[in-house]
């Protein structure tokens, strides 16, 4: 029973990936204004969004404001399932992103507000895999060989951790703004893959289905916000951000490796994943009559602390817990956009991005961003109708393939050992990463925006 979980595992647990992006939170996301222009909001977003990017923004809404997003995500992953020369392409992948929040002014320095959106959002999954195997050399030609799939099938993960906002932000002088924002997360994950299942015999090897569902709420944290206009026309902005954890529960059903017409195992799973800490700079100038505004941020997310690994905890007496070790390294993300207004009511908009990925390649798997830089270029345009502003935007995001041949720690023969620690109910697995081939991703994205204002 030792080996009954690590190909499922490696599933369900990269997808916190799931933006496939440089890192798992994109930097566009909410409104298409901020998306237009890259993601360079802190010290520039003037409606309700500003909850989400900086809450000491909200000082810009004069009595009330209500903000809708939602943004298209369109992902393609390219990675091998069974070593070099077994790449594939998943398709195309949409996830929705989603916000809506309205803010009040209570006091002529007070506002307060409430809001929701998906942090992180991704659905799909590799279509039709053929032949699973770790390693350099994987028999997928040899029709004997376990791993091979007949019909093919798909390997499918589903997850998306969403956020309520309560913020409330208080002028302290005509100069410096703060907010802070309460944030009571929630996800959930669903994982439908193929797995390796041993029969009776613990030296021969099967493949089985299974499904997982597991969601739950987090521990709230923090989103505290200043900004700081030290001249006319100047903003500069200072964010962090707490790190919560999510605590999802449910269960996995997978096939009976014993009796194949048999009942299937269904064992109550939990597991928590960590939103990191992170730090946020911004700045932001307009000029020309109000007319041209140029900002840029840099973000730190402190990935290497809080994603260092994710253990399922498994309840059953004969099922070893998993883990999934991911050393994730910190994502560094700078973001440049510029605004101008070509007609009082038209604002036209650009964008570009450049990050650090926080993938590891020595635990990097067919569903995580490549390691490495990662950019994207964006642009849009607005329509101002008092009292509703519309905006649109669109960009695309990617960076160059990475090809790995060696064969990492973590990435061992499907007829190997599988590394397991300990005895009885303290045993785990820790399962694969980090194997040869080539990896790749694209992204696109479509964002429409709405914000009310009185």
């Amino acid at each position: 029973m030792a080996r009954l979980f690590p190909a499922l595992f490696v599933l369900a647990l990269v997808a916190v990936t799931s933006t496939a992006r440089a890192n798992p939170e994109p930097p566009y996301a909410y409104d298409a204004r901020v998306a237009g222009m890259g993601g360079a909001a802190s010290a520039s977003v003037d409606n309700a969004a500003a909850l989400f990017h900086n809450p000491g923004q909200l000082d810009q809404i004069e009595r009330f404001s209500v903000t809708a997003v939602i943004t298209s995500l369109l992902v393609n992953l390219r990675a091998p399932f069974a070593g070099p020369g077994t790449e594939q392409d998943s398709g195309i992948q949409y996830a929705p992103l989603m916000f809506l929040g309205g803010v009040g002014r209570v006091h002529e320095r007070v506002t307060v507000g409430l809001g929701a959106y998906v942090y992180t959002g991704f659905g799909g999954g590799y279509r039709t895999v053929d032949c699973i195997g770790y390693g350099e050399d994987v028999p997928c030609d040899d029709p004997s060989y376990a791993g091979v799939i007949e019909p093919p099938q798909n390997q499918e993960v589903q997850l998306f951790v969403a956020e309520l906002a309560v913020p409330i932000q208080v002028t302290v002088t005509k100069w410096l703004s703060l907010g802070v924002a309460l944030r009571m997360p929630w996800g959930r994950q669903r994982v439908t893959a193929t797995q390796e299942l041993p029969d009776t015999n613990p030296n021969t090897l099967d493949f089985g289905r299974a499904d997982q569902e597991i969601s739950g709420f987090g521990i709230p944290g923090i989103l505290f916000g200043a900004s700081i206009r030290p001249v006319e026309g100047l903003n500069i902005a200072l964010v962090y951000r707490s790190k919560v954890w999510v605590n999802m529960d449910g269960t996995t059903t997978a096939d009976n490796p014993f009796d194949p017409a048999g009942d299937p195992f269904v064992i109550p799973t939990s597991t928590r994943w960590y939103v990191p800490h992170m730090l946020r700079f911004g700045i932001a100038y307009t000029t020309w009559q109000d007319r041209l505004t140029i900002s840029g941020d840099f973000k730190a997310q402190f990935h290497r602390e809080a994603n260092e690994s994710q253990v399922f905890d498994l309840d059953n007496p004969v099922v070893p817990d998993t883990i999934a070790q991911f050393n994730w390294r910190n994502a560094l993300v700078g973001a440049i956009g510029l605004e101008v207004y070509a007609t009082p009511r038209l604002p036209l908009r650009v964008g570009a991005s450049l990050a650090r990925s926080a993938s590891n390649p020595d635990t990097m798997t067919p569903f995580t961003p490549p390691p490495g830089i990662q950019y994207g270029f964006y642009g849009g345009f607005g329509i101002d109708v008092d009292p509703i502003d519309i905006d649109l935007a669109a960009g695309w995001g990617g960076g160059q393939p990475y090809s790995r041949s060696e064969v990492g720690d973590l990435c061992t023969d499907v007829d190997g050992p599988t590394r397991t620690m300990g005895r009885g109910p303290n045993r785990t697995i820790t399962a694969s990463g980090g194997c040869p081939g080539t990896y790749d991703v694209d992204s696109w994205f479509i964002s429409f925006s709405a914000t009310y204002r009185m």
